[in-house]
Order: structure tokens, then C-alpha cells, then sequence
């Protein structure tokens, strides 16, 4: 273990492999008020900048308002811009549009048709909104994931109890470029069922990482599911044990999917990173579970340049997945085995949501910190070497 402290922050190294070289910190960024700011989804943009995605308390109209954030490619603010109503409002997700704006999906409570509802936002390149759209039923709706589909439309995930057969089921829901809805579909059991992750497909379909607990071996299970382009279930599979474990994030491979998640089920801590491949019809082709001496959760996963996959997410002294104390950053091989693993904090408390490896061969992580100079939570971004 090799423990630094680089432009302020603290970076303890794990090697696996000494001769390794261990990324560097070359600049973090914190966005805020005096009140509370968190989320961390992140997304490039086309002039190599970032859009970072979350709520504000510090700015809006309501209790907290959905917040985007646009930075240059040293992690600059160049402008920000609050979305909402009288009630709360966030960002959990954020992509580049293919017309240049950008999409962010979240939830509501200040519009809508029940308490909490699937919010969609649409903006320009400069973040003007275009439209908003709210979907739902009496109950409660949450989106964790948007993907733009073929047809320039956009595919959203994440869980209803106002629709489906469980206590929550899994939703996800089609608009075209408009934001107007085309299909929905709820897809789960009797217990609670959601969607944290979508990709569109090559064939035209979606692939849904999540967790269930209707299905699967106890507890909550990893969830992988493949639909067609009208979103009707192809196939779904569970991966876990008698614990509980989920999938946050997914990828598709040429030869199947890779899904990031956590898992207490498997490893050697409390909780571990956990990566699932799948071949191209759900079954398990290997799973790995990494992290420290504390509890560890896998939030977001991309493939790397050389063909392996870089992990973001963070570690909890208590062992939940409340309470965040230090951002993680793992990289692994092509089979999922670690190469290194970095925690990104120190005093107080960092939280990694997003990760990009980006065109120099580093790599941006999005979260949130309460180490920032704003006052509470505040939305942070820090950019690390290639190694």
C-alpha cells in the first residue's frame, strides 16, 4: 500500500502489480452554495468539456432543484443552470444529445401526475431548457438512466409502484425527440424490482442492469435484462448469493455484457466492487469482487482504452450504502482481474457516481464532496493521469 497526498487531496494506492504505474491527480473541482448539492453523473461534451448533473438546495425555486453544470476540459465552471418547482427535483443522469444539447433524467415532486414522478429535461447546447416531460401514476416513479435511441428519441429506466405486479416494479419508458411518450413497460415480480442502468444495443434493443429481490438466490440480486427496441423482455437473469448485491451499471461487449455493481454475498469485506460478464444471453461468464477492509460499492464501469475497465464508486466505514466516506477508482484487466485500486478523499466525506476515460488516457471521476468551499454537499469532479 502507497499512500500520497497530491494538490491537497489524500490518494491511497492499493498495487496489485508493483510494477504498475498509479495515476496522479491533476485537478478537482467543487460546484455549490451554501446549502446542500449532490449527484455526480457526468457526460463529455463536444468540445471536450463536462456536463455534471445532481440538485442544488443553494439555488432553484424549490426545496432543491435539478442542477446542471457545464466545465471546461480543466474543470472550470462555465455556467450553470436550476430546473424545478416548489418541490424537490433531481438529476440523476445526463447525456450529450446527438443535436448538440443535452438530456438530463431524474425525478419530481413539483410536477406531475402523483407524488414522485419520472422527470425528463431537454436543453440546448448553452442549457436553455427546450421541454420537460413528467411520467407517472399516483404512486411514486424514479429514473436512474437515459440512453438516446436510434430514431433520436430516449429510453429511460428506473422503478414505479404505481404500475406492474410487485411491491416496485421495474419501468422503462420511450419518448421520441420531443419528449412524447411512445411505450412503457414494467417488467419485475412480487417484491421490489428497478432498473439502474441502460444501453442501447447493437441489434436495436436495450440492455437494464439493476436488482431485484422477486428473483435470484435471497436477498437482493444482480439483475440483467435484454429487451427489444419496443422494450419487451427478450430475457432476464439474476446473479448473486444470499446476501444482497446489485448491478449499477452496464456495458455491452462484442461477445456479451459487462455489469458493475456491489455484492456482500461474495469477497472478503462487508461489502465488495462486484463485476459480472455475461455472454450474450445473460449467463455468467466469470464475476469478481474487489475492494479495502471497508464496505465498497461499484457505481459506474467503462472500458478502457487497453480492452480492461475502470470503476467508480466509493467505500463506507460503516458498511452501508448511505454513508460514503472516500471516492473509489479501481481498474481491472479484460477478465476483471484489479490492477489498481485508489481511494480519492480524506477528511470528510467523497462519494465517485460517474467515471470517463478520456482522450488522454485519464480518467474523470464525477461525485460529491463535503469538502468543497461552498457550505454542505457540494457536486465535485477530479481528473486523474493515466498512470
Amino acid at each position: 500500500m502507497r499512500i500520497e497526498r497530491i494538490l491537497g487531496m489524500t490518494l491511497i494506492f492499493l498495487s496489485i502489480s508493483s510494477a504498475l504505474a498509479l495515476p496522479e491527480e491533476e485537478w478537482n473541482s467543487t460546484f455549490g452554495g451554501p446549502g446542500h448539492e449532490v449527484g455526480g453523473p457526468i457526460s463529455k461534451t463536444p468540445d471536450g468539456g463536462y456536463l455534471l448533473t445532481g440538485m442544488t438546495e443553494s439555488n432553484g425555486a424549490g426545496e432543491g432543484d435539478l442542477w446542471l453544470v457545464k466545465a471546461d476540459r480543466n474543470g472550470t465552471k462555465l455556467w450553470d443552470r436550476t430546473y424545478g418547482g416548489g418541490g424537490v427535483d433531481v438529476g440523476e443522469s445526463v447525456l450529450v444529445a446527438g443535436d448538440g444539447g443535452c438530456v438530463v433524467a431524474g425525478y419530481t415532486t413539483s410536477f406531475g401526475a402523483g407524488g414522485r414522478d419520472v422527470w425528463l429535461v431537454k436543453a440546448d447546447p448553452e442549457g436553455n431548457l427546450e421541454w420537460d416531460r413528467a411520467f407517472g401514476g399516483p404512486g411514486d416513479e424514479a429514473a436512474w438512466s437515459v440512453e438516446e435511441a436510434d430514431d433520436g428519441g430516449y429510453v429511460v429506466v428506473g422503478w414505479t409502484d404505481s404500475y406492474g405486479i410487485g411491491k416496485v416494479d421495474l419501468w422503462i419508458l420511450k419518448v421520441d425527440a420531443s419528449g412524447t411518450e411512445e411505450w412503457n413497460r414494467t417488467i419485475g415480480g412480487p417484491g421490489d424490482d428497478e432498473g439502474l442502468a441502460v444501453a442501447a444495443t447493437r441489434d436495436g434493443g436495450y440492455v437494464v442492469a439493476g436488482r431485484t429481490t422477486s428473483f435470484g438466490a435471497g436477498g437482493s440480486d444482480g439483475w440483467l435484462l435484454k429487451t427489444d427496441g419496443s422494450g419487451k423482455k427478450e430475457w432476464a437473469r439474476s446473479f448473486g448469493g444470499y446476501g444482497e448485491d446489485g448491478l449499477s451499471s452496464v456495458l455491452e461487449m462484442e461477445d456479451g455484457y459487462v455489469g458493475a455493481g456491489y455484492s456482500n454475498s461474495f469477497g472478503s469485506g462487508d461489502y465488495d466492487v462486484w463485476l459480472v460478464k455475461a455472454d450474450p444471453l445473460g449467463e455468467e461468464v466469470w464475476n469478481r469482487t474487489m475492494g479495502t477492509a471497508a464496505g465498497d460499492f461499484g457505481n459506474s464501469v467503462k472500458m478502457t482504452e487497453d480492452g480492461g475497465y475502470i470503476l467508480a464508486g466509493w467505500t463506507s466505514r460503516a458498511g452501508t450504502r448511505a454513508s460514503p466516506d472516500d471516492a473509489l477508482l479501481l481498474k481491472t484487466d479484460s477478465e476483471g482481474v484489479a490492477e489498481w485500486l485508489a481511494l480519492l478523499g480524506g477528511d470528510g466525506t467523497q462519494s465517485g457516481i460517474s467515471v470517463l476515460q478520456v482522450g488522454d488516457g485519464g480518467y474523470v471521476v464525477g461525485g460529491f464532496t463535503n469538502r468543497g468551499s461552498g457550505g454542505g454537499f457540494d457536486l465535485w469532479m477530479t481528473k486523474v493521469g493515466e498512470g
